[in-house]
């Protein structure tokens, strides 16, 4: 398609549609700023901004401009960000051995379980590319749908592959639906493309996520955190006090909004439990030292669910967990109760958010249950305020 096939006024309003679509998606991703990654769209959707501001002013679109701008494919990111769920990361980068730059997958949701690949190119490109139709030293959806897949294998989440979804925003050949499905990637186009969508078919964008994880994990981790959270007498109905400690006042503030238990008995639900000998010992000299005579009893009762087992040398646990550096949130007992989970293959439950943090900045990313932390309080109600009913 060539500029005289279009006037100056025609390309001038293209261009502003253009413009009112990349406005549009900045402020449908403000709501979403918090998410790791968003930030990096928002700047590359103003630079096409940018740019196509500047050609509207001085009159010197073309439709080039038009065709070749990066929007459309913002454009269907920014819906498929808008609808999937527990998104952890936006445009993330995954070292891939033997590969020059970091392969990047647009959408990372369901807390890790899924990787989402956004394609907005037309039907017809992909399968030139396919076929051997162009001139283009592109890889091929194809070859792209391998290097995916083989890359999730060794990307785990909750010790299993997460699932590789293209996302495309045009119907595609059946053919190359069926070969993308061979390799392990699931299809999905979107809904208003989608005309004889039958049931066993393509799926529509609304059928991304149908199963968590988590909910399929059957054994768990418990760090010493969470066995005193869950014997506190603060989360078992005693959390209406002002305590002289003002770290011990907050979390009663926080039980009372959000309680820890509840969370802790539905995960617990149906599952082995198992702890590090470790984990037990030094439960048990802080239980001796600030527990109460409930939150012991509680301890006993627990441990009858529990199963305790003999500590993992650190030379068993995976390689990447063997080589972070110890300090700061990195701690002895902390790497041992990690490197138990690891080596059962099991998810640890714990509030240690601090471990799991700094052992993401050394590149590993520990499966784990987060929840709030709580102290052992019953004797510290000795010295408390009640609050009024």
């Amino acid at each position: 398609m060539q500029n005289y096939e279009h006037t100056i006024e025609e390309l001038t309003q293209l261009t502003q549609d253009k413009i009112d679509l990349g406005e549009k998606l900045l402020k449908s991703l403000s709501q979403r700023n918090t998410i790791e990654g968003v930030k990096k769209i928002q700047k590359k959707i103003s630079q096409e901004l940018k740019f196509l501001n500047r050609v509207k002013a001085n009159r010197t679109v073309s439709i080039n401009h038009i065709l070749c701008s990066n929007l459309t494919h913002f454009g269907c990111l920014v819906d498929c960000l808008l609808e999937s769920a527990d998104v952890k990361h936006v445009d993330y980068p995954l070292p891939v051995e033997d590969r020059a730059c970091p392969l990047r997958v647009d959408i990372v949701c369901d807390g890790g379980a899924t990787w989402i690949k956004v394609i907005a190119r037309n039907p017809k490109s992909l399968s030139d590319a396919v076929y051997g139709r162009t001139s283009y030293g592109s890889k091929s959806i194809l070859e792209q749908a391998e290097e995916y897949v083989q890359a999730a294998c060794h990307f785990p989440y909750m010790f299993r592959p997460p699932t590789v979804v293209f996302r495309f925003l045009s119907k595609l050949e059946s053919e190359l639906v069926e070969e993308l499905q061979r390799i392990g990637v699931r299809v999905v186009i979107l809904a208003e493309e989608v005309c004889d969508n039958k049931e066993g078919g393509i799926p529509t964008a609304s059928s991304v996520s149908e199963c968590n994880p988590k909910d399929e994990i059957n054994l768990l981790n418990v760090d010493v955190t969470t066995l005193i959270a869950y014997c506190s007498a603060m989360t078992n109905g005693s959390a209406s006090w002002e305590f002289k400690q003002p770290l011990l006042s907050e979390q009663a503030r926080w039980e009372r909004d959000k309680p820890v238990k509840p969370v802790l008995e539905r995960l617990f639900d149906g599952k082995r439990l198992i702890c590090c000998q470790t984990a037990y010992d030094s439960f048990n000299d802080i239980l001796s030292i600030l527990g109460g005579e409930q939150e012991k009893a509680r301890a006993k009762e627990l441990f009858n669910r529990v199963h305790v087992l003999p500590d993992v040398v650190l030379e068993q646990a995976p390689k990447e967990l063997q080589a972070l550096k110890l300090g700061g949130k990195i701690r002895p007992r902390s790497l041992q109760v990690f490197a138990f989970g690891l080596y059962h293959r099991a998810v640890t439950v714990t509030s240690n958010e601090g471990f799991t943090r700094a052992a993401k900045m050394q590149g590993l990313e520990v499966p784990v249950f987060l929840h709030d932390a709580r102290a052992l309080t019953e004797d510290k109600e000795k010295t408390a305020k009640p609050l009024p009913e």
